[in-house]
């Protein structure tokens, strides 16, 4: 009687499987069954989708006479869960010539805030853009800062939803300070990244 080995695999045991014999069969197994073991791991994607990062100008106009509010859309890819974090230059409208004497100001609060579309829920959330200001320490904002594994809004995967956006807005500016004329101006820089 012929007889074949298979050699074992992954971390299976050797198996035997005998030929058939013409003379006397039935003696042994005529086949065997060798189980292999496939692993495989995905790891966590996460950016924005292709012409989907935020990206857009808004013109807040006469801020001392007239309320105003602008939003700028994004669609993320995230495969996992994943955290948002926004960041403000100057934590202000800001004119940037100084406030000049007592009872003026070059710097006009607005408030900045997140709405974004997960695969299952819409995450929001609002701060003043001075608990985002660039270096700030103790801010309570949620959103504060550069994104990282800890650090930011978080948010259950959300892959190539439509719908979110940041929004910034104030009413008419009512401060005890008079606004010197000029032009005011910030930049936000929002970043996304997985989550740990």
């Amino acid at each position: 009687m012929a007889a074949w080995c298979a050699p074992a695999l992954a971390s299976t045991t050797p198996v035997t499987a005998y030929y058939p014999d013409p003379v006397a069969p039935g003696l042994g197994p005529a086949s065997a069954t060798i189980n292999i073991d496939v692993m495989a791991s995905i790891g966590g994607r996460c950016g924005f989708a292709a012409n989907g990062a935020p990206n857009g100008t808004v013109n807040a106009g006469a801020i001392d006479t007239s309320a105003w509010s602008g939003q700028v859309p994004f669609v993320a890819e995230c495969t996992a869960p994943w955290r948002i974090a926004v960041s403000s230059q100057n934590g202000a409208l800001a004119a940037g010539v100084g406030a000049g004497s007592t009872g003026y100001t070059d710097r006009a609060p607005y408030t900045v805030s997140l709405n974004v579309v997960a695969d299952d829920s819409t995450v929001t959330s609002t701060c003043p853009v001075a608990q985002i200001e660039q270096g700030i320490s103790g801010s309570t904002c949620d959103f504060n800062g550069t994104a990282s594994a800890s650090n930011g809004l978080l948010v259950s995967r959300s892959y190539d939803q439509n719908g979110s956006y940041i929004e910034v807005g104030a009413p008419a500016y009512a401060g005890t300070d008079m606004l010197v004329s000029g032009t005011y101006s910030d930049t936000l820089t929002v970043t996304i990244s997985p989550a740990s």
